[in-house]
């Protein structure tokens, strides 16, 4: 009877003082909430893998002491809308701002730079398909392609422009919007058409690219029609 008794009082004090603890901790909840010593801060609502754009729904926001909070923790949602998660974020974990990056910043990665509905795609490059290396990422080309048709009684060489005003996304492995002189060029990146990403596939299979610069503010796009050998001995 006696060791029942000591049990149940044991227990009765346990309880008392975990509520005495919960009961603390509220009053001083209430206590930093008054004081103005809160602030809401962004944790991940779900698991957001890497190279994940952000959404509003993505998010949720919890109270934390003021002076808990860590620099760059995101505090607004704005903030974190349509940037991308560098790594993997866990549910519950606080967001800060050094896992997150913008879609122009090198460090988010090619697929970064991809629109929507658009595909990238590189073209092995020389010194003259690609202007002695004088494109940079951010200028945009046009993508001409020369290649041989087989007619019924003879052999036709043909020069088409398969797209106009193609972004240069990259130049070999660089993102950077300008590139060493020093580094050889082999491949140039283009965000085009999914159209355009096939005939130039089929281009580079069965013919020759040449990449064509056009000036920063020329955005136009007009039909072309292909040009035949023939046309230039006029």
């Amino acid at each position: 009877m006696k060791n029942k008794f000591v049990l149940l009082l044991a227990i009765v004090l346990g309880l008392s003082a975990a509520f005495g603890t919960f009961q603390y901790m509220e009053d001083l909840k209430q206590t930093y909430k008054l004081s103005g010593n809160y602030t809401q801060v962004a944790v991940a609502k779900q698991h957001i893998r890497a190279k994940t754009v952000i959404t509003k729904e993505m998010l949720d926001f919890k109270e934390m002491p003021a002076e808990y909070v860590l620099p760059g923790t995101i505090v607004d949602a704005k903030d974190a809308e349509g940037k991308i998660t560098v790594g993997d974020i866990f549910p519950g974990e606080v967001i800060l701002s050094s896992k997150l990056t913008s879609k122009g910043d090198p460090a988010a990665g090619l697929s970064a730079k991809i629109e929507a509905n658009k595909r990238a795609i590189s073209i092995p490059a020389n010194k003259v398909n690609a202007l002695h290396g004088l494109i940079n990422v951010g200028d945009c080309v046009d993508v001409l392609a020369t290649f041989d048709v087989e007619e019924p009684d003879k052999r036709e060489s043909y020069t088409s422009t398969l797209a106009q005003n193609v972004p240069v996304l990259a130049i070999n492995n660089s993102l950077q919007t300008s590139v060493s002189e020093k580094l050889e060029l082999e491949t140039v990146t283009l965000m085009v058409e999914p159209i355009h990403a096939q005939q130039i596939t089929l281009a580079l299979e069965k013919g020759s690219i040449q990449l064509v610069l056009r000036a920063p503010d020329d955005k136009q796009v007009q039909p072309i029609s292909s040009t035949k050998i023939q046309q230039l001995l006029r």
